[in-house]
């Protein structure tokens, strides 16, 4: 395992072993607030590792006091209190992917900003934010604490950056090794304050898949090969995905993927998944960011079997084809006849966004042996029950060209 360097100096840098830094550093949330000015930009971290404790103390502070700050970031949990609409006046929200943001855009300070989700930290960099905050696990014995769960779009590049990097430690925060060449990890000299906290996480609940799932799961089952490096999308479609993968009796799959779900656990348990034909990081189940809850958690917490990556290293297809035989299913809501998909839009308004179907897209594409898998449900029925097509000679006026034709085409 490579020795690990921290490449930014925190606050209290130099000053004795990271233990001594570790108590100079902590703070309380309202301290930390009082430390971001009037006009300010900031990154947050998203889901699971979104600074909770800040987000409050510092909500309290602008209705105190007035001010403005401008936040980039992206899958913000539910229930932020700096999104509100008392605060609507005062903080504005740049997001690249809507989950949560799609019910708050009313507001009028939500936004999308299109990108490529391997393009994140490069989107954070070019707004020059001058705070970073997120959550991260306890240090380890030697002063590194791990991003885990959805810390990866604040890549060690955008926290180098920041003139202020705030971090809350939280003792439920996971401890998943990250390692080599785009790891995430962050050591306790690297930052400007602490804030401990012992919130609960954010839980990812995955919805089950349904008799049509399971129909088109095991098509896709079918054109997964042993030996196969898999990426699985989000939802309920991608974890029955799993279930087909083990009862087809699937062997020595690997997983290299941008998001990781209790599926792969699943599939790692019951050694299907084992890592031992992949080119990159053999071995080790690949990922940046991971949903679930606490057995998964539990699961990958000091699992040498894991390695989390940066987003830009994870999701640059020159890396995904790396691996030979990537095959990666992503999800789909419509597809015209010349193969133009559209994964992120209803007409003009924005659902969801880009991500990195794309770039997955591409690299399964440039992989030895490798495919890019689309998968959708081919109609739908609206609020009045009439049945509707999934696939249309053209895509509704307006709507978003995720991946276009040439890129979705098998030969």
């Amino acid at each position: 395992m490579t020795e690990l360097t921290p490449i930014r100096r925190g606050r209290c840098a130099g000053a004795g072993n990271w233990q001594t830094q570790y108590q100079a550093l902590q703070m309380t949330a309202r301290e930390a607030a009082e430390l971001i000015r009037d006009g300010d930009t900031a990154a947050f971290a998203a889901m699971s590792n979104w600074p909770w404790e800040l987000d409050g103390a510092l909500a309290e502070r602008l209705l105190e006091t007035g001010g403005h700050i401008a936040i980039y970031g992206h899958f913000i949990p539910a229930g932020t209190r700096l999104l509100t609409p008392e605060l609507a006046g005062q903080v504005t929200y740049d997001s690249n992917f809507y989950g949560v943001e799609r019910g708050l855009e009313p507001m009028g300070n939500v936004h999308y900003a299109p990108s490529n989700l391997s393009q994140t930290p490069a989107w954070l960099l070019a707004r020059r934010p001058r705070v970073a905050a997120l959550t991260c696990s306890l240090p380890d014995e030697n002063g590194w604490m791990s991003r885990s769960l959805w810390g990866t779009a604040l890549s060690r590049k955008v926290l180098e950056q920041c003139e202020l990097v705030l971090a809350e430690v939280n003792p439920r925060m996971p401890n998943i090794p990250s390692d080599g060449e785009a790891h995430t990890r962050i050591h306790v000299s690297e930052v400007d304050g602490i804030i401990e906290s012992s919130r609960p996480l954010v839980e990812t609940p995955i919805a089950a898949g349904n008799e049509t799932d399971s129909r088109i799961a095991g098509y896709i089952a079918d054109l997964v090969p042993d030996g196969a490096c898999i990426q699985l999308g989000l939802g309920g479609l991608a974890n029955t995905v799993g279930e087909c993968l083990a009862h087809a009796g699937k062997r020595d799959l690997g997983v290299h993927t941008e998001i990781l779900s209790t599926g792969v656990m699943e599939l790692m348990r019951r050694g299907v998944v084992n890592n031992s034909r992949k080119q990159t990081c053999p071995g080790r189940s690949v990922y940046a960011n991971m949903v679930g809850g606490p057995e998964l958690w539990a699961f990958a917490h000091e699992n040498p079997a894991f390695c989390q990556k940066e987003i830009d290293w994870v999701n640059d297809a020159r890396n995904i084809a790396r691996n030979d035989h990537v095959v990666s299913i992503n999800n789909a809501m419509e597809i015209d006849l010349t193969g133009q998909v559209n994964a992120e839009s209803i007409g003009p308004r924005q659902y969801s966004g880009t991500g990195g179907q794309l770039e997955w897209v591409v690299g399964s594409q440039w992989s030895k042996g490798g495919k890019s898998i689309l998968a959708l449900r081919s109609s739908y029925r609206d609020k009045a029950g009439v049945l509707h097509s999934k696939i249309v000679p053209q895509l509704a006026p307006g709507s978003v060209v995720t991946t276009p034709a040439p890129a979705s085409s098998m030969w």
